[in-house]
Order: structure tokens, then sequence, then C-alpha cells
């Protein structure tokens, strides 16, 4: 507390005695605050110098331009200089912001345009393998009771649905002023047909389905005759017969939705010679083709037979 206070400075102001601006000088306190009177006064207020006093660079601190402070400027030592960020016109940013939206709703839509497109895909496979799997189905041959048209251990696709009957009755009940006439039970596509090559339930007897051709259709007469078939009278000419047979079986009448089959290996075919007509319901459908083993690979021989002129 003893210690003397240090002598009185003098003040640097930015005009001279004039009231222009000039280099800075010596000169005395102008009020008498610093220095004792020496009789210099600042001149009077000047309306006119009043930017060049208050707004001298010279006066603010190094963080603040000439226009004041900055926003962002921190109150302290200057460090370092704030970053310059050209201004975007607001012109060039509305144009950039015009420009922009079209960009992303189109790729919005593309991308609503493409999880589309893969779920309707998605779909589409499954009710394709939904749809083949419930109309085909597989079966191996066992045994040589179609011998020589298919072979022990082949493989089938068998079409289940190629038989479907629709009841045209119970669908005219809900369609008002509509006779679907007779019959009222109609195939979809057509009812088994003589000649093709059919899976059945199986039978009395039997522990597995059975494959077999059809031989007699409803409304058929048949009758064999030392190993001949005949139809109506007819003889029922067989290309896919390869060993000769001998059987014989008396005139029967095969009534509606009663079908009869065979083995084309006459000679070693367990069918309707022994367990009679079979129903339609017991078809399980129809061979399409074989796949396995590859010597057999094609559409499955559903050849029809040839009947014979009348006699």
């Amino acid at each position: 507390m003893s210690d003397a206070p240090d002598p009185p400075r003098r003040l640097e102001w930015p005009w001279n005695e004039n009231g222009l601006e000039e280099e800075p000088g010596d000169v005395v306190d102008p009020e008498g605050h610093w220095l004792p009177d020496s009789g210099e006064r600042a001149p009077e207020f000047d309306p006119l110098t009043f930017d060049s006093v208050f707004r001298d660079e010279r006066r603010w601190a190094p963080q603040h331009g000439v226009a004041g402070r900055s926003d962002s400027a921190l109150p302290g030592a200057f460090l370092f200089p704030e970053p310059h960020i050209p201004a975007v016109p607001v012109d060039d940013a509305e144009d950039q912001a015009v420009e922009a939206a079209p960009a992303m709703a189109a790729s919005r839509h593309r991308t609503s345009t493409l999880l589309r497109e893969l779920v309707e895909t998605g779909l589409l496979a499954i009710l394709v393998f939904l749809s083949v799997r419930a109309s085909v189905q597989h079966y191996r041959v066992e045994g040589l009771s179609m011998d020589p048209t298919l072979e022990d251990g082949e493989f089938l696709l068998v079409n289940s649905l190629v038989y479907s009957e629709v009841d045209l009755e119970k669908v005219g009940k809900w369609v008002p002023f509509w006779d679907p006439g007779e019959p009222g039970v109609r195939h979809v596509f057509h009812g088994p047909e003589r000649g093709d090559i059919v899976i059945l339930h199986q039978r009395v007897g039997v522990e597995r389905d059975l494959v077999k051709r059809i031989i007699g259709i409803p409304g058929d007469v048949l009758e064999i005759q030392r190993g001949t078939v005949f139809i109506d009278g007819r003889e029922l000419k067989e290309p896919y017969i390869q060993s000769p047979w001998s059987s014989d079986l008396a005139p029967i009448r095969i009534p509606s939705g009663k079908y009869f089959v065979m083995g084309d290996n006459r000679n070693g075919s367990h069918d309707s010679r022994s367990f009679g007509l079979v129903d339609e319901k017991d078809i399980v459908g129809k061979a399409m083709a074989s796949w396995w083993p590859r010597s057999a690979w094609g559409l499955a021989p559903n050849e029809e037979p040839v009947l014979g002129a009348a006699p």
C-alpha cells in the first residue's frame, strides 16, 4: 500500500487541433483527468468528427470490427480470426432447393417402385409355387405291371387337377335367371379318357397307389376274348401291348362315373379284371411326364388305342 502510483500517461487522440484526423501524437489530456491542466483543451464536440472518434478501428478490441462486435465473438483475448464463410444469395438457395425437390421426389418414387416390384414378384412366386404344388404330384413306379411302357423305379409327374369337377347346380342357385342345364356336374377340363395313364388310390388288398391305363369309359360295353378287348363289339387295337396275353371276360356295361383299367403288362398286372371297376373319385390324376431316369425323360405315353371296324 506504500508503493507510489504510476505516473499519469498521455492519451493518443486521433484528431489535431483543427478537428481533422491525423497520425496520433502526444496530446495533453484535454479534460485534465489524467494530467495537470496545461491550458490545452479538447475542441468542442463536433458531430462531423463523431464517427472519426468513436468508430475509429483503433478504439476497438482486436476481435471487433469497424461495424462492431461479431455475434459469434466471445469476450477475452483475440486468438485466431473467424473463418470467412461466403453467404449464399437468397435467389441461388431457392434455385438449389427447387432443383433438389424433384430429384428427391424421383428418388423416393424409384425406391417405392422397386419395393413394390419386389413384393409383387415374391407374391407371384409364392402363388405359382402353391399352384404347382397343388396341381402336380410326384410318383415313383414300383413293379412291372406297366412294362415295357413304364420302368420299375421311374418317376412321374402327375396332374391332379385335370379331372377336376364343378357342380353347376350349386352355382346356379346363386346366379338368378340362369339354368346350367344337364349334366349338373361337369369337368373343368375333361374327364378321364381311354388310353390315359392314371394313378389310383390303393385298392382292397393293395397297400399302395397303383398306376394303370384306362381301357373302358362310361357307356362302353366291354368284352375280352382270348386276350383281345372288344368295345361295343369292335376290336380295340392296343399298340402299347408288347407281350401276348390270354384272358376272357364276359361283356359288361360300364356305368356313369366308373372306369375299367388294366396294366400294359397284362400277364403281370393286378387290375379291373380282379378288383372290378374304378370310381372316378379314386383316380388321383393323369401322368403328364417322366423325369427320371434320363432315358425315359419326356411326356408320359398316354397313347389312345384305336377301335377297329364295326362287325
